[in-house]
């Protein structure tokens, strides 16, 4: 083959190439300046980007994947401890243990201020009841301040107030009497009477002692087995049982047969 006309054959390939090369630049060219010359529709700008992926988490080897109601942010996190404090949030049987509690915290205040109430009714009953006792012994130590009647002696004045139940009165007339230093009968009836308006007071301790002046100062007197049985009653009443049984025994023996004696022989049957 003649050189000519194999380099003829072989520059055709080449010039082809170039000339297509240059049509398809030239088209590019062309496409390009249409698109920088058509105009931007507003809904072409308003279209969002596609958003890109996100990274998936890591997993570590230990860690339990999210379930479905978990998302990936909480996986793995502690949850914290739920508090309800709406009622509206509260189940039936939760609303019925909460209400429970609190009838069961009502019943506890009611039953402790009862207490607290009848504690104090007690303390002031017992307080009113001491100033009732301490007043009495005020008055027994001071009686009122009374004169014997014009015209009367205290003797009279005394065994008048004594018959009339008026004790106080008695008590401050005899001794006014008896502390005058008489004689005689008088002295025993009074010594006797001042003894039964103690008596009769429930003084029973001042009451034995001027009963005991008889069995002392007195053994004759007609008053003597009166006051041995006020004497055996006064230890009885206050419980002195055996000091009462000695002054009964006395009296059966001294006085047998005075009404007084048989009395006494009779409380030592029993």
């Amino acid at each position: 083959m003649n050189a000519k006309i194999l380099l003829t054959i072989l520059l055709v390939p080449s010039v082809g190439a170039c000339v297509t090369t240059r049509d398809e630049l030239n088209r590019q060219r062309e496409a390009a300046a249409e698109l920088d010359a058509k105009p931007i529709k507003s809904e072409e700008l308003a279209k969002p980007t596609a958003p890109t992926a996100a990274p998936a988490p890591s997993v570590h080897a230990d860690s339990k994947p999210p379930t479905a109601n978990e998302s990936p942010a909480s996986a793995g996190a502690v949850p914290p401890l739920a508090i309800k404090t709406d009622p509206t949030t509260l189940s039936e049987d939760e609303l019925r243990a909460e209400l429970a509690k609190a009838n069961g915290r009502v019943e506890e205040l009611q039953h402790e201020q009862e207490l607290k109430e009848k504690t104090t009714s007690e303390d002031l009953k017992k307080a009113q009841e001491r100033i009732a006792a301490l007043e009495k012994q005020l008055k027994e130590l001071t009686p009122e301040t009374v004169s014997v009647p014009e015209g009367k002696a205290p003797f009279d004045a005394g065994k008048d107030s004594f018959l009339a139940g008026k004790y106080d009165e008695a008590i401050v007339f005899l001794s006014q009497f008896l502390s005058s230093n008489e004689i005689g009968k008088q002295v025993e009836e009074a010594t006797y009477l001042r003894g039964e308006a103690n008596f009769k007071k429930l003084q029973y301790n001042k009451a034995i002692l001027d009963y005991s002046k008889f069995p002392e100062k007195f053994q004759k007197s007609s008053f003597h087995p009166k006051a041995l049985l006020r004497i055996a009653e006064s230890f009885e009443s206050t419980g002195r049982k055996d000091d009462a049984k000695v002054f009964y025994s006395d009296l059966v023996e001294k006085f047998p047969r005075t009404a007084e004696g048989k009395i006494a022989k009779k409380k030592l049957k029993k």
